[in-house]
């Protein structure tokens, strides 16, 4: 499946809260940052942003050094945990938002289903206080992508992953060759 036919039922959501005047534009993206980020990805995510990052030239060392940045600063490959169990899903500040521009640079056929679905849903608000994620969006998303649990899998026994989600920078460092 196409990465756009692929996230197209979060992508309509997302235009028809745009058409009604609730978007992003001009909020200063703290779901990007470490106050509400926490984005993790699939394989499938993390292959088709991969993809796109090297058909555009910027899988490099670059973007492998501000990965690498990210993933120290907020202890991403650490495990964290209360004795009892281990908590996975940690708050950062995704290495794609730059604070130069608002929004994000990443088109949306290959942004992460969770950044797709994490909308405003207010015309005034414009600092996140009335953004949150659609987990119905995302369940009808699932739904319609009826082959992904088998791409899933096929794609972390090629590549020898062990993990189903994970963080964004920890996936991505994932495909970059020793």
């Amino acid at each position: 499946m196409d990465p756009y036919l692929r996230r197209k039922v979060i992508i309509d959501r997302m235009n028809e809260l745009e058409s009604s005047g609730k978007d992003c534009k001009g909020c200063s993206g703290t779901c990007c940052t470490y106050e509400a980020n926490s984005m993790m990805v699939t394989p499938i995510e993390a292959v088709e942003l991969v993809d796109y990052l090297k058909a555009k030239n910027l899988f490099d060392n670059e973007l492998k050094s501000r990965l690498l940045v990210t993933v120290s600063k907020y202890r991403l490959d650490q495990a964290v945990g209360d004795g009892k169990r281990s908590f996975l899903r940690r708050t950062y500040t995704c290495p794609f938002f730059n604070h130069k521009e608002l929004g994000c640079p990443l088109p949306r056929e290959v942004k992460p289903f969770g950044c797709l679905a994490f909308n405003a849903h207010d015309l005034e608000k414009k600092a996140g206080e009335f953004c949150f994620s659609e987990e119905k969006v995302l369940l009808a998303r699932e739904a319609a992508s009826l082959d992904e649990a088998a791409l899933n899998q096929k794609i972390k026994t090629e590549n020898s992953l062990y993990w189903d989600k994970t963080p964004l920078p920890l996936a991505l460092l994932a495909f970059f060759e020793p």
